[in-house]
């Protein structure tokens, strides 16, 4: 018993000495450089609130996680607006579809419009609703 105790003792420690001596990988922090082509986004999930700079090839799976986040019950608000996600004047459309890709597609344009969208999907329904405000 001692002698595997110590084999183990002594195996842990060369294995942890080998583990610090390696060299670590500094991998680029994703959405801090802003160009000109890059999307100011302000998004919330269940009212939290979140702040993302993302790229034109970002932005589609951005809004797939938008709705995959509504799918599974959770209430998403987002624009690309700098301000906050409420707005003073309320002109509101609604959509109501059953369709993902018209989800997809009627609130992208809607954000392009400067609209702040909300989706919430009904799991009975199988609807997605979706509302802009201006």
């Amino acid at each position: 018993m001692k002698k595997t105790f110590k084999n183990v003792a002594l195996l842990t420690a060369l294995s942890l000495v080998a583990v610090s001596c390696q060299k670590e990988d500094v991998l680029p922090i994703i959405g801090t450089e802003q160009t000109a082509d890059s999307i100011y986004v302000v998004y919330s999930i269940n009212g939290e609130v979140y702040h993302a700079t993302l790229s034109e090839s970002e932005w589609d799976a951005f809004m797939e996680r938008m709705l995959a986040l509504a799918r599974d019950g959770y209430e998403v608000t987002f624009s690309k607006n700098r301000t906050s996600l409420t707005s003073q004047s309320k002109e509101k459309v609604t959509f109501v579809t059953n369709s993902k890709e018209e989800a997809y597609s009627w609130s992208s344009a809607m954000i392009d419009q400067g609209y702040t969208v909300s989706i919430t999907y009904n799991q009975s329904t199988g609807e997605y609703t979706c509302i802009a405000i201006k």
